[in-house]
C-alpha cells in the first residue's frame, strides 16, 4: 500500500511540474512596445533597444495599423525575461511600453 501511494504521489508531481514551471516562467516575462511611422524594422529596432541589458529575449511580434489617408503605423513588441538581479541591487521598475 505504501508503494502505491508513492507511485501515485510521484505521478501527481510529474503531471503538475510542467504547469508550475510554465507559470513561473510567465510570471517573470516582461514586454516593451514601440511604434514607428517609417517602417516595421524601425519599430522593432526601437523596441529591442528598450530591452534591459542582460535580459533574455523570448520573442517579438509586429503589426501594421492602418491610418486614414492610406498610411500605416507599425507597432512591435519584444518579450523578455529580465536578467537575474545581483545580490544587494534593486531591480529597476518596468516601463511596460511606450511613454
Amino acid at each position: 500500500m505504501t508503494n502505491h501511494l508513492r507511485i501515485r504521489a510521484s505521478r501527481t508531481v510529474a503531471a503538475l511540474l510542467p504547469l508550475l514551471l510554465i507559470g513561473a516562467g510567465a510570471a517573470k516575462a516582461a514586454e516593451v512596445t514601440a511604434e514607428s511611422i517609417i517602417d516595421q524594422a524601425s519599430a522593432l529596432r526601437d523596441a529591442s533597444s528598450r530591452v534591459p541589458a542582460g535580459a533574455h529575449v523570448l520573442g517579438s511580434d509586429c503589426s501594421d495599423i492602418a491610418l486614414p489617408g492610406l498610411s500605416f503605423r507599425y507597432r512591435c513588441s519584444v518579450r523578455y525575461n529580465p536578467a537575474p538581479s545581483r545580490p544587494g541591487t534593486t531591480p529597476a521598475p518596468s516601463t511596460g511600453g511606450t511613454p
